[in-house]
């Protein structure tokens, strides 16, 4: 007798918040639904879903916000706020920058904020993130190329290209949701 895997993971990398969120709701729909995820700060992420076999599904709805919570005290705190509008958090700890909440309601309009600037911030904080991590890609592919030219050895340069690669993943990323930034009115 073959046994049926209930539990799918999924790893994704997505540049687009609304993206991501049509993408869980599209899971959801076909019956999976997300218990956790890895944070997704450096690349890709990893998703895990359990098949559901309730068939009242189509009230759940995700939401996704990007904030970066400085010690657990502050994440409680932000944790409570949602649970008491009907949220729940999927995110594990403080360390997550990407928080995915998810609540049942019959509002189809139900959401985590309550205007349009709060995307426009949340869109200004992972762009911050991702110019910072390609501030540092770009610092060590510096280093690396002058650390190759003093003492030539080829690992170096090999170290230096990888980081020069990350550095311009991250800055495509960067103008992705700048330009998701740009389209919010």
């Amino acid at each position: 007798m073959k046994k049926i895997n209930t539990t799918k993971k999924v790893t994704k990398r997505f540049t687009n918040f609304s993206k991501e969120e049509e993408w869980l709701q599209s899971m959801l729909n076909e019956g999976w639904i997300l218990k956790s995820y890895d944070s997704e700060d450096v690349d890709e992420c990893q998703y895990i879903f359990e098949q559901s076999q309730n068939e009242n599904l189509q009230n759940v709805i995700y939401k996704i916000d990007f904030r970066n919570l400085n010690n657990k005290r502050e994440f409680e705190e932000y944790k409570e706020i949602f649970q008491d509008s009907g949220w729940t958090l999927l995110s594990k700890s403080k360390w997550y920058s990407k928080h995915i909440f998810y609540k049942n309601s019959t509002n189809a309009q139900s959401d985590i904020f309550s205007d349009q600037e709060s995307y426009r911030e949340r869109e200004k904080r992972k762009m911050t993130s991702l110019l910072l991590y390609t501030g540092l890609s770009f610092t060590g592919f510096i280093i690396s190329i002058g650390l190759l030219m003093v003492f030539e050895y080829a690992y170096f340069g090999a170290s230096g290209i990888f980081l020069l690669y990350i550095s311009s993943k991250y800055t495509i990323d960067y103008f992705r949701h700048r330009k998701a930034f740009k389209s919010i009115l």
